[in-house]
């Protein structure tokens, strides 16, 4: 399918650019968005498959003391992978998207090169959090909480609480000790269609050339991501 796609865009590209007098090489990474895209869209699939619904209320009640660790991460080694590529992705979209903006004519693309910068941009905290994930877990001192704090995942910090860690999937988000805060990140499907939203719009621009125009599969036949949404 990926292959597929990637031949119709390369022929669509190499028209629209030419009928648009077009000639920036850069537009050439617009492939690998589409490439990110699919492998994203892949891997929310297969979390979206099965309800990841964790038990947060083993943690409803007030935490105190130094150093305090709560980890619930109630996801089996296979979901954890497509967690951990889900972040990769939108960091590579979030990367290339930022490049092609800002040293490329993007012309009609552009409103769609923004959307998926600004969609898959959202998920920078909980990434950068996995990404470093060495810190989080060592270094209490720089990135644990102290003093009186309420999260949303049943844990309440009390004002003796000192350099105190936790994480959290609850099911439909995040919830993580970081930079001395207590921050939350909704992960469920309706926080990517953005992303794929921008991905269609590229795709239909692309494919709207006039110049040996042909009919182009519609863009929901190799990524039907209105379908992840139950």
């Amino acid at each position: 399918m990926l292959i597929l796609l990637e031949e119709k865009l390369g022929i669509a590209m190499h028209w629209w650019k030419f009928e648009n007098r077009v000639s920036d090489s850069m537009l050439i990474n617009v492939d690998w968005i589409f490439k990110a895209g699919e492998a994203l869209y892949q891997s929310i699939g297969i979390l979206a498959s099965e309800k990841n619904k964790g038990n947060t209320k083993m943690f409803k009640g007030t935490s105190s003391g130094t150093n305090q660790v709560m980890i619930h991460l109630p996801l089996n080694p296979a979901k954890y992978f497509h967690l951990r590529g889900i972040l990769a992705m939108t960091a590579d979209m979030y990367r290339i998207t930022s490049a092609i903006v800002k040293n490329s004519e993007t012309g009609d693309l552009k409103p769609h090169l923004n959307k998926i910068k600004r969609s898959s941009n959202k998920f920078r905290d909980l990434r950068n959090f996995f990404e470093h994930i060495d810190d989080r877990l060592t270094d209490f001192n720089e990135h644990g909480i102290s003093g009186e704090t309420e999260t949303n995942c049943g844990i309440s910090y009390t004002e003796s609480a000192k350099d105190c860690f936790h994480l959290v999937f609850d099911g439909s988000s995040f919830h993580f000790s970081d930079e001395k805060k207590s921050k939350e990140r909704s992960f469920t499907v309706n926080d990517f269609i953005p992303i794929f939203e921008g991905l269609e719009g590229l795709y239909n621009v692309l494919t709207s050339h006039k110049m040996h125009s042909q009919v182009y599969p519609p863009f929901s036949s190799y990524c039907n991501y209105k379908a992840l949404v139950k």
